[in-house]
């Protein structure tokens, strides 16, 4: 049965997908217009919530440096109950958060501002359904890939396309991705599950494409699908370690959008494997792309965006 949606973040990564899938199973699709709709001026959302089924809530200010920490829990935070407060009053009966993996303590230590955010937007979103003013699901993906993805895994990918990466540590713990694809169809399972029964308490899903990776190995891949030399040492972990170090100080001192610094260091050499066994239980997700399957692909589309 179609449902009259609003995507947040529509013209984002995520939503770029998301919004064209939701128009191929026939529903119909509003985008927030920003800037006429914002997020952190609730008067503004009354008339994108209007006559709405179901909200896919993508929008988030994601860039996690320390210049930004104000407007991080503005946007997440603040912005989020705004438009739940708006949903709940226009009578929308279902709400669909992505939140991160970073929400979850256990995948953020120590705690940065992004996880804290996503965290406390979800503590309200869980009390508004408990409460029974709407029906929430909250999903949690490991970091997202696919075609005009952004973040780490595209910036190792362009500084090994520009030659001036040198070959990693040897970085073997396990780590979780998922494929925007499939994020995608998580969503709008989960939106259907909503709509067949609500649960007492607000589901949350941590969600993967079930594959383990190795930082390490996906250096190796993205290094063949370019046709660069194979690398033919690892570099120590304590020069790495050095390198992120002087970077974290630049991006205290320096107003550097998204710099990376320790956060990337710990990202790069912690396991972060994530269970998505739940959402594959209990709404039916079934992963259907890997990394390595999508990699050209991401390729071909950063050559044609960049030239």
């Amino acid at each position: 049965m179609s449902s009259r949606v609003l995507v947040t973040g529509g013209s984002g990564f995520v939503g770029r997908h998301l919004v064209p899938m939701l128009q191929s199973q026939g529903d119909a699709v509003s985008v927030l217009q920003r800037p006429t709709q914002d997020l952190t001026r609730p008067e503004s959302l009354g008339t994108a919530v209007r006559g709405v089924d179901c909200i896919y809530h993508l929008a988030a200010y994601a860039h996690v440096n320390h210049a930004r920490t104000q407007l991080i829990y503005q946007t997440n935070v603040e912005g989020t109950v705004n438009l739940l407060e708006a949903a709940i009053e226009a009578g929308v009966s279902r709400f669909v958060y992505v939140s991160s993996i970073l929400a979850d303590p256990a995948h953020d230590q120590p705690r940065t501002a992004y996880g804290d955010a996503k965290f406390q937007a979800e503590q309200q979103l869980m009390a508004a359904h408990e409460q029974g003013r709407i029906a929430v699901t909250i999903i949690r993906p490991a970091s997202v890939y696919g075609v005009g993805m952004k973040g780490n895994l595209m910036s190792l990918l362009r500084l090994i396309q520009k030659g001036v990466m040198p070959p990693l540590p040897d970085f073997q713990q396990a780590i979780s991705l998922i494929g925007v694809q499939d994020l995608c169809q998580v969503l709008v399972l989960a939106a259907a599950a909503l709509e067949r029964s609500v649960p007492s308490r607000a589901p949350v899903y941590a969600v993967s494409d079930d594959q383990h990776y190795t930082i390490k190995g996906i250096e190796q891949a993205m290094r063949d699908a370019l046709g660069k030399p194979p690398a033919t040492f690892a570099t120590p972990r304590w020069l790495f370690f050095a390198g992120a170090l002087l970077l974290e100080v630049a991006g205290r001192l320096l107003p550097l959008r998204n710099a990376p610094g320790l956060r990337t260091w710990r990202a790069l050499s912690r396991p972060n494997h994530v269970d998505g066994s739940a959402s594959r239980q209990e709404l039916g997700y079934n992963p259907r792309l890997t990394f390595y399957q999508l990699l050209p692909s991401i390729i071909a589309d950063s050559a044609t965006s960049q030239g």
